[in-house]
């Protein structure tokens, strides 16, 4: 099985690992064979097509990796089959991430290629795999938006007033661990914890006053907006 990842990025560097091979550049393809079995497309939603269209001919499969672009951006390439391996997880190139620790979404142009591919991932080391076409994939995408992307925000925002105060930011860690172990056997609704779903508007609003002395008005506004949310949903 000879694969070639294209990308030099994140999820690029990731694969390359996974597969041990080395990413080939998007800009130039340089060094990129014509005889691999699969082509994975690690790059940014905007770039895909780009890279796509220079592609070669070839016998084999190319995929993308991006969770809002759809399979069908890869309709024109000449190659055997085509379709999408989505990795549903946060990634960074400097930090290596085992293929068991990546749950991947697939979907293929036709029921061949889709069987290639779960195999490939399977051989890979990949053990969490299911099937989603693009409308779907758009669907877990936005989810992980809000489960990672604004989570990981939010604990910016804690950090930064802890270094305000001069407390160890690691003071957090605990907290946030418990969180997600807790959404192991509770649904998030129902752990909810803290002043909004309460409805303790004098501790909201002490927080408010706190945050405005700090002159972080935009996060006085995050902080508004999703403690209202909260009690709304409560």
């Amino acid at each position: 099985m000879k694969v070639e990842v294209i990308g030099t990025g994140n999820v690029g560097t990731q694969f390359s690992r996974i597969f041990g091979v080395s990413p080939i550049s998007p800009r130039t393809l340089e060094g990129l064979q014509t005889d691999a079995d699969l082509y994975i497309i690690a790059v940014s939603d905007a770039a895909v097509k780009e890279v796509a269209d220079k592609l070669p001919a070839t016998n084999g499969i190319v995929v993308h990796t991006t969770g809002s672009v759809p399979m069908e951006a890869l309709s024109e390439v000449n190659c055997k089959g085509y379709g999408v391996v989505y990795p549903f997880q946060t990634i960074s190139s400097t930090r290596p991430l085992p293929a068991e620790k990546i749950p991947l979404l697939l979907e293929a142009s036709d029921n061949e290629t889709l069987e290639f591919l779960e195999k490939v991932v399977a051989d890979a080391g990949f053990t969490n795999t299911d099937i989603a076409d693009s409308d779907k994939r758009r669907q877990v995408h936005l989810t992980g938006t809000f489960a990672c992307n604004f989570t990981n925000a939010m604990i910016a925002i804690s950090q930064n007033i802890l270094d305000d105060c001069g407390i160890d930011r690691k003071i957090i860690n605990p907290l946030v661990e418990e969180t997600i172990e807790k959404l192991k056997t509770v649904p998030a609704k129902e752990a909810q914890t803290g002043p909004a779903v309460r409805k303790d508007v004098p501790t909201l609003q002490k927080h408010l006053d706190l945050l405005s002395s700090l002159k972080m008005n935009k996060e006085a506004e995050i902080y508004s907006v999703i403690s209202d949310y909260i009690m709304n949903k409560k």
